[in-house]
Parts: C-alpha cells; sequence; structure tokens
C-alpha cells in the first residue's frame, strides 16, 4: 500500500475540520515538513495542535496478518511536547477510512530506540469505523498505551475533546460499547469497578461517551444534507444540525432522521416557531407568531424573509437518513403551532 505524502495529508485533515464547522488556521510554509502546526477556532474555542501524520500501512513481511501501522519517516528529532497545545501523533488509513492515534506523551523519542513504527489492528479501525470510534490497549515502553481510532467525522469532536481517552488505560476497552450505551449499561459499567479509583475513572469516560454521542448529531446531520440548508440551500459554513424534536421533550432522539440542516436565519426562525416543516416536508409559517412580532413591532424584514420561503424544504436523497414524519409532527405540537398548521 503506497505512502501519502504529508502536504495532501494535511490538506484533508484541514478540510475535513473546515466541513465539521471549524475555521482553521495554518502556519505558512510549514506544511511539507512535520509537525504542521494549525489551530481550530469553534464556538467551543480554540484548539492549538501540531499535527503530525503518516498513512497507516499493512505491517510488513513476518508481521501479524491484521497489524496496521505507521513508519516515521521525515521525523526531524524528538515529538514536542507543548504547554498549550495538542500534539497529535496519528495515521490515515485509506483502507478503513479512519484516523488513528496514538498517545504522544508515550513517544516523544519515537524512532531513537530502533523502532519507528507504532502498530493498530486491523479489528480496531474497522470498529471504528462501524460505530465513529475505537480504542486499542497496546503495550509501550512507558506502560499500557490507550490507541484511539475515529472516522472523519468524529474528528474535530477528537481533536477538542478526544484526548481524555489516552487516560483511560484498560477501561478504554468499554469504549465502543458506550457508543449507544443506555443509562442502564452505563450504571452496569461503573458498579463493575475493582475499586473507587476505577469507580472515578469509568465515572469520567461514561460522561466524556456522553459527550461524544452529543457530538455526533450534528456532523451526521450536515453530511446527510451535504452541509447546506434545507430550506435556501445556502452552505459557506453557516449551516447548523437543528433538532425537529426539541432536545427537551421526552421523545426526542440523536437519530439523524430526527435532524434537519438549517442556515442560522432559519434554524433561528425554526427553533422560535415561526416556520415550521410539516410532515410532507412543507414549509409554514406560523401565523401566530407573525401577530406577536408585529405586537412588538419586531416584524421588519418579515415579508421579504416570507417571500423567500420555497414550499418545500430539500431533502437528503438517501430516504433512510430524511426526516420522519412523525417526528416532524412532533416538532409542530412541541412548538405549540395551531393545530390547523400541523395537518
Amino acid at each position: 500500500m503506497p505512502g501519502i505524502p504529508f502536504p495532501r495529508l494535511v490538506n484533508d485533515f484541514v478540510a475535513t475540520l473546515e466541513r465539521l464547522s471549524a475555521t482553521v488556521i495554518r502556519e505558512q510554509n510549514r506544511d511539507t515538513q512535520r509537525p504542521a502546526r494549525i489551530r481550530a477556532l469553534t464556538g467551543e474555542g480554540v484548539t492549538d495542535c501540531l499535527l503530525f501524520l503518516w498513512a497507516v500501512t499493512p505491517g510488513g513481511n513476518n508481521r501479524p496478518e491484521n497489524e496496521r501501522r505507521i513508519q516515521a519517516t521525515g521525523l526531524d528529532g524528538r515529538i514536542p511536547l507543548i504547554p498549550g497545545a495538542r500534539t497529535l501523533l496519528g495515521g490515515w488509513s485509506e483502507e478503513a477510512g479512519v484516523y488513528v492515534f496514538w498517545d504522544a506523551r508515550r513517544h516523544v523519542d519515537f524512532g531513537s530506540h530502533g523502532s519507528n513504527s507504532l502498530q493498530v489492528t486491523i479489528e480496531t479501525l474497522e470498529a471504528a469505523q462501524r460505530v465513529g470510534i475505537a480504542t486499542q490497549v497496546r503495550p509501550s515502553r512507558m506502560g499500557s498505551e490507550v490507541v484511539v481510532a475515529v472516522t472523519p467525522d468524529s474528528l474535530l469532536w477528537y481533536v477538542q475533546n478526544g484526548g481524555a481517552l489516552h487516560n483511560t488505560d484498560q477501561d478504554a476497552n468499554g469504549v465502543p460499547d458506550l457508543v449507544d450505551a443506555t443509562t442502564e449499561d452505563e450504571a452496569r459499567f461503573i458498579n463493575e469497578s475493582r475499586d473507587e479509583s476505577q469507580t472515578a475513572r469509568r465515572y469520567d469516560l461514561v460522561e466524556l461517551m456522553r459527550a461524544y454521542r452529543d457530538a455526533k448529531f450534528r456532523p451526521a446531520v450536515l453530511r446527510a444534507y451535504r452541509y447546506q440548508c434545507a430550506v435556501c440551500q445556502t452552505a459557506l459554513k453557516l449551516v447548523d444540525a437543528a433538532h425537529i424534536v426539541p432536545v427537551s421533550y421526552p421523545q426526542s432522539t440523536d437519530e439523524v432522521t430526527n435532524g434537519l440542516a438549517l442556515c442560522r436565519m432559519h434554524h433561528g426562525a425554526y427553533d422560535n416557531a415561526l416556520i415550521g416543516i410539516r410532515p410532507d416536508y412543507s414549509i409554514v409559517v406560523n401565523n401566530e407568531r407573525e401577530s406577536a412580532l408585529t405586537a412588538i413591532n419586531l416584524h421588519m424584514g418579515l415579508d421579504a424573509f416570507k417571500a423567500a420561503l420555497p414550499a418545500m424544504i430539500t431533502v437528503p436523497a438517501q430516504a433512510e437518513v430524511r426526516p420522519e414524519p412523525r417526528n416532524l409532527r412532533l416538532g409542530l405540537e412541541a412548538r405549540r403551532f395551531p393545530g390547523d398548521l400541523i395537518a
């Protein structure tokens, strides 16, 4: 399997973060040599990164058939750890379509002890491909190490929040099962701890994976709608993932079929019940909200706003990710639309 030039790896990495809504600033004239220096900005904050990436390839002759690895070619000196920045030591697997990251803290002298490769199994990469994220606990010179594999949809979450997974030791083996865990599954995972230290670690891991589940919703919805607003077809990185049935409503889920990709204007109009989407995908304007806005003299631009609305939203081409009609009805009811507008 051929290698991938470092500039291409960086370009693809940055493009993935950009599609997931981050604004990425790159240090000029650094993309041809490792590490690339990037800054990812989102509404959650700023993350500075030193990026070491290689292609993930098979293990080679006389190695286990399921082994995959990166080989540290083109590495100049040690792997630096800089306060205030994340050092990302990883690779991209064309075979599985996932990124994989090792714990940079355990490899500051990577390659200086006779080996310039780091390993992961194909089973770990395939598990990430199936559920979005997977981990593998493997030995290192500094003790056991947690390796983390993520799909492109999960990359931004890993960059911003996933570093904590490298601190979970053997409990990391539970990560794939926690991706879609019920509250009963989570409680069982915590209660099976051997001691108080593990209880605390498992509790933190459960909370981390809950945050991951929440973060999965946005990229899945945006990808389904090709990163364009379902109402006006705007992209421009101005598109959000809106819950059809509000998160506070008991029947809300993080399934793609409970999501709409909406630009910030139409997202605001939708959440504030000015517009709604009927079960047949038609767009309806809430006359009660119109009257309320007019009464407080905040109706400026309303006529132009309404005139620009299409009759129907644009739904994804794949039927399995289109809005569920039942969810659209519940969404209208939850936002207290008049009954004659819901039918």
